[in-house]
This record gives structure tokens, C-alpha cells and sequence, in this order.
């Protein structure tokens, strides 16, 4: 009766091209790219609303209907008004397209952006909350920072920190 004995060395592997292995996006990330995509989509409607009320005033049959009631230095600087808040919205809204993509595809740059930007939301509540000091502003002041502050702390956790590498 033979035995079977393995050879001494293992046997080469044929080697074939390094694959890292697949990271995978936290869900919140996934989440917060959709509702950034969410935010763009209002903000475009927003500015292409902004750039028609802008058309629509400088149409001297609109201003008749308006009649008397409306001050005149809004019937004159209307236009303008109205045009440049639609590009400023339009502006935004592709900040937010890119930063959902940025979200998406786990780049460093829209981690920061993002951080910087729900900290200007914590700041700017604050700010508007203690501006009017009515006791409504106040209670809804809790409301309004919570959810900036709980994603804040969700883009700041490591294993989200770990997504927003390239």
C-alpha cells in the first residue's frame, strides 16, 4: 500500500491582476446624496419660477394689472431682482448636484463642503432664532439645529469618515 505524499513546495498560483477590494457607501451617505439631489431639483424650479416672475414683470401688461398698490422702486428694480435671485438659486442648485455626486462617489472635497455647509445651517438657525426672540422662533430653533446637528455628527462618525477618501 503507497502512501501519498504532497509535494514539498506548494504549487505556484497563477498570478492575475490586483483587485482592492469594493468599498462599500454607508447608507446615510446614499441618503444624504438623495436628498441632496432633492435640494437641487427645488432649487432649479425655484430659479426658473425667479427668472419667469423676472420676465413676467418687465412685461408692461403685468404691470398695469399690478395697478397702484405695488411701491414703484419694485416695479423698477423688479426685473433685476428677480433675475439675479434665480441665478443665485441656479448657482446653488448645482453645488448641490455636484455635492450629491461628490456624496455618491466618496470624494474628500464633498465631505468638506458638506461639513462646512451643515455647519453654516446650525450657525444660520441659530442666528435668525435669537434674531427674533419671539418664543415660537425659540421652540422651533430646537427643531431647526437638531437635524444639522445630527447629520454633523453622522459625516464626523469614522466609519463615514472612511467612505470620503479620493
Amino acid at each position: 500500500m503507497t502512501t501519498y505524499e504532497p509535494p514539498p513546495y506548494a504549487q505556484p498560483q497563477p498570478q492575475g491582476p490586483y483587485y482592492p477590494p469594493a468599498r462599500s457607501r454607508p447608507l446615510g451617505v446614499t441618503i444624504l446624496a438623495i436628498l441632496m439631489i432633492i435640494e437641487g431639483v427645488f432649487l432649479l424650479i425655484g430659479s426658473l419660477g425667479l427668472f419667469g416672475l423676472a420676465t413676467l414683470m418687465s412685461s408692461q401688461d403685468f404691470l398695469d394689472q399690478l395697478g397702484q398698490d405695488v411701491p414703484g422702486w419694485i416695479l423698477e428694480m423688479g426685473p433685476a431682482l428677480f433675475g439675479a435671485l434665480g441665478v443665485v438659486l441656479l448657482i446653488m442648485a448645482i453645488v448641490a448636484f455636484f455635492l450629491a455626486w461628490g456624496f455618491l462617489k466618496g470624494k474628500r472635497w464633498a465631505w468638506m463642503i458638506g461639513v462646512i455647509f451643515v455647519i453654516l445651517s446650525i450657525v444660520s438657525s441659530v442666528v435668525s432664532s435669537l434674531a427674533s426672540l419671539s418664543l415660537a422662533n425659540l421652540a422651533t430653533m430646537g427643531l431647526s439645529i437638531l437635524i444639522p446637528v445630527l447629520i454633523l455628527v453622522y459625516l464626523l462618525l469614522p466609519s463615514t469618515k472612511a467612505w470620503f477618501t479620493s
